[in-house]
């Protein structure tokens, strides 16, 4: 890539240079990911922004690029000034979601244009593991702020493992404790796998309220629109 416009976005930078915490260190931190990793999602997010002036249609980024996004917008001189007016010379607007399935489509389509873009312009392959399928980019997820501090976060995998190795305990030492009332034991161990397991299904649709047919449910933020793709 050798336009003058990706040779101004490849020399952007999103920091002030007395900064102590700087834009790569919040992404990092907000999003629990590596700094190595952080540092491919910033990359890709320049050839987004980049996309946004040169796809000719509307694009729409993956999640992991819609959060370094959101977060520049929070930079609102490095955003509006540094960026859009005097690296790219035009606006780009954040555009979420309205909900619907209308709207579900037309991002979905946004997103597909987007890859093929992507393909074009950069000669290869969005990495898969920020650029996902537009079927996977628009799974039904959940997303909360959550302090760590006071809260011990699992994944569903971990559950699982704990609630596997707690049957396999069950299992193993049942033969031994059966005597002697320790059929209140097994009977108690199995009612806390059940009650973990149907936690697990209720919560893995929403908390029941949403679910893939929820309003704009995984959706997310949908792209830039508007004169030339961008937003004008």
């Amino acid at each position: 890539m050798t336009t003058p416009l990706w040779s101004q976005m490849s020399e952007f930078s999103f920091d002030h240079s007395e900064a102590k915490f700087s834009f790569r260190d919040r992404l990092a931190r907000e999003n629990g990911w590596s700094r190595t990793y952080t540092d491919r999602v910033i990359e890709e997010y320049r050839r987004f922004l980049y996309l946004c002036c040169e796809a000719g249609h509307a694009v729409t980024p993956s999640d992991e690029v819609d959060q370094a996004w959101h977060l520049h917008l929070c930079y609102t001189r490095s955003y509006w000034e540094d960026l859009c007016r005097d690296t790219l010379g035009r606006d780009i607007h954040h555009g979420p979601t309205r909900g619907g399935e209308a709207e579900k489509e037309k991002f979905h389509d946004w997103y597909e244009a987007t890859l093929c873009s992507y393909r074009e312009h950069f000669g290869e392959e969005p990495p898969g593991d920020i650029w996902p399928p537009a079927k996977k980019r628009f799974a039904s997820r959940e997303f909360r702020r959550i302090d760590l501090r006071d809260n011990l976060l699992l994944s569903r995998k971990a559950i699982a493992l704990g609630c596997g190795v707690l049957l396999a305990g069950t299992l193993v030492t049942g033969c031994s404790i059966w005597e002697g009332g320790g059929w209140k034991v097994i009977v108690g161990l199995w009612a806390v796998l059940f009650i973990v397991l149907i936690a697990m299904l209720y919560f893995r649709n929403g908390g029941g309220g949403g679910g893939k047919n929820g309003c704009s449910a995984g959706l997310g933020c949908g792209g830039c629109s508007g004169c030339g793709g961008c937003g004008g």
